[in-house]
């Protein structure tokens, strides 16, 4: 990752939103595939991507994502509040979080 200017941020909670998109990566990703992760500046600031090797995620499944309390079927446990709270802290800083799965 390439950062050549200072981004300011409340560093603990970009901290988590990163630690939230990462740990859904693992947990939803392919065994035997990478977690990429990816990050710059870009025209409209901090830019970071997170992605996994998983299976495609349904269209239907996309919208309900970022609500609290919403689980994968494959949940590993969690409270379903990870991607919630990772999309509450983009929104405190100006942002958002946008996902895009392939379905082919």
């Amino acid at each position: 990752m390439d950062f050549p200017r200072a981004s300011t941020v409340d560093r603990l909670r970009i901290a988590q939103l990163f630690s939230n998109l990462v740990s859904n990566a693992v947990n939803h990703g392919a065994d035997d595939q990478p977690v990429e992760i990816t990050g710059r500046h870009g025209p409209m600031g901090l830019e970071i991507s997170v992605r996994n090797g998983g299976r495609p995620i349904p269209a239907d499944a996309i919208e309900k994502l970022f609500l609290p309390f919403k689980r994968g079927e494959a949940s590993h446990g969690g409270l379903g509040l990870g991607l919630f709270i990772a999309l509450e802290i983009a929104k405190a800083h100006g942002g958002t979080i946008d996902v895009f799965s392939d379905h082919t």
